[in-house]
């Protein structure tokens, strides 16, 4: 893979830091509006860059072995990825604002929007440096900022609730991911020594006992069924933007495992079979445990993500396809969950109301909301959505890896099982909360535009990269960065 500077790219990945210095001092709409902008430059590059086909390094300095070369990519891979998260955290920017005035008047505080806008906007570009990060140190700093920065916004600002405080809450979500990032350390450490380097460009080779290190550390981050304990505490009781914002962490585990097996594909090829069937069986239980989460709605949209996790996992182990279909269901899972996080948002900003047992034909008071959510849940479903095609390449995935047989019908079924029934408890989860009759005495009300506009963008999103050009271009850039790496 070839070497270029790219200072256009340098430059969007510096901007939101600097702009998150910069809403340390402004006020409320100058921050809202910083923010924004920050990732724009982000948003346009890596689409460029998707139909550009870019596909090289972008050197930044070298340390010391065994750290070696600090280098950015700038491929299909990282751009698909870049451009989703970076398009989420500017809607979910604009969301932020009517939503956090309404939280900080819950807690009797006064605004404290140059606090928030800096933890958010560093949350969300610290995410864009572990998709970009070509070295394992990198990397890892990208995973701690990620998690200091939502880690003090669920601490400040999240809810209390079923016995605990925000403050317990914030603290059991930092312990378990912070295991996993520790993990993911020593596991790069033993890289480090086995290799010389950090660098991934020159890594050829990830020794098991490091493999396993950094496979456990990132199926507590994505998290896997057995893991996930963490995950509905910490979505659920996020303050909603944040929850929205931070489901690229978890999903970003399975990015770092992809990056891992195309330079070094032997371990996970090993264990391939068992993996599989962990995260479909994992996922399908998962799935029905949605069912019983009626005291909340954000609760029922955090079991949905960890049962959405495992088609990430189920990817990483189906070869260049199933790559292939975990950056696609990544997109799709993104722009959709994030829709649906922030409708449960507008609920909580017009009504005040988590609790499911009191929705309800919600569809007849706020039904730009109602909209919003079925094309969250259409993206999840892969129903007209560029999930769609994530689900065919799985499926693709599984036809080349396991061949069609009586020995492998099981996973044929169980995949096929497990997108049933996301479809399933999603329409199901939209007509409890949006219709059928109300359970309360609801008043029609009007969500302001930043609450309604900002969806909408996403849902929209991730139809329109279901048709061609866009979607043949978005396939075509994977296959190639993929391509790329593994014959290097």
């Amino acid at each position: 893979m070839m070497f270029q500077f790219d200072p256009i790219l340098i430059f969007s990945l510096v901007l939101p830091i600097a702009a998150a210095g910069l809403t340390a001092v402004l006020g409320k709409r100058a921050s809202l509006y910083t923010a924004v902008i920050s990732f724009l430059p982000l948003i346009g590059y890596s689409l460029y860059g998707i139909f550009a086909n870019f596909d090289y390094l972008v050197p930044l300095g070298r340390l010391p072995s065994p750290i070696g070369s600090m280098l950015l990519i700038n491929d299909g891979l990282s751009n698909s990825f870049g451009f989703t998260i970076a398009l989420v955290t500017a809607m979910i920017a604009i969301v932020s604002e009517p939503y956090m005035e309404h939280r900080f008047k819950a807690l009797g505080i006064p605004e404290e929007f140059n606090i928030y806008y800096p933890l958010f906007i560093l949350c969300g570009i610290s995410m864009e440096w572990i998709v970009y990060a070509y070295n394992l140190l990198l990397m890892y700093i990208g995973l701690e900022v990620s998690l200091i920065s939502s880690f003090l916004l669920i601490y400040f600002y999240g809810y209390d609730g079923y016995g605990k405080t925000r403050q317990w809450i914030g603290t059991l979500y930092f312990i378990y991911t912070h295991v996993a990032s520790v993990l993911f350390l020593v596991g790069a450490v033993i890289v480090a020594l086995a290799t010389g380097t950090m660098n991934l460009a020159t890594i050829r080779y990830i020794p098991p006992i490091a493999w396993i290190l950094i496979l456990i550390g990132m199926l507590i981050k994505l998290p896997s069924f057995g893991p996930h304990v963490w995950l509905p505490w910490a979505h659920g009781m996020h303050p909603t933007p944040v929850a929205a914002l931070i489901i690229s962490v978890v999903g970003l585990a399975s990015y770092i495992l992809a990056r891992l097996y195309l330079i070094s594909p032997y371990f996970i090829i090993s264990i391939r079979t068992p993996l599989l069937a962990y995260a479909i069986i994992g996922g399908i239980l998962v799935s029905f445990a949605v069912f019983r989460q009626r005291h909340s709605y954000k609760w029922l949209l955090a079991y949905s993500t960890v049962a959405n996790m495992a088609y990430l996992l189920a990817g990483l182990t189906l070869g260049t396809y199933g790559i292939v279909g975990l950056t696609l269901h990544f997109i799709a899972h993104q722009l959709g969950k994030a829709v649906l996080f922030m409708t449960a948002g507008a609920i909580i900003v017009q009504y005040d109301m988590l609790d499911m047992s009191k929705m309800g034909g919600l569809q007849r008071y706020i039904p730009s909301i109602g909209g919003a959510a079925l094309l969250g849940w259409m993206s999840l479903a892969g129903i007209f959505t560029v999930g769609l095609l994530g689900e065919f390449f799985l499926f693709l995935g599984l036809l080349t890896t396991l061949g069609l047989s009586l020995n492998t019908l099981w996973a044929f079924v169980g995949l096929a099982f497990l997108f049933l029934l996301t479809g399933t408890y999603g329409f199901w989860a939209l007509k409890e909360v949006f219709y059928g009759q109300p359970k309360w005495p609801y008043t029609k009300t009007t969500p302001s535009n930043k609450l309604v506009v900002p969806l909408y963008v996403l849902g929209l999103t991730s139809v329109i990269l279901l048709f061609p050009p866009i979607s043949t271009t978005l396939i075509h850039s994977i296959l190639s960065a993929i391509g790329v790496i593994m014959h290097v």
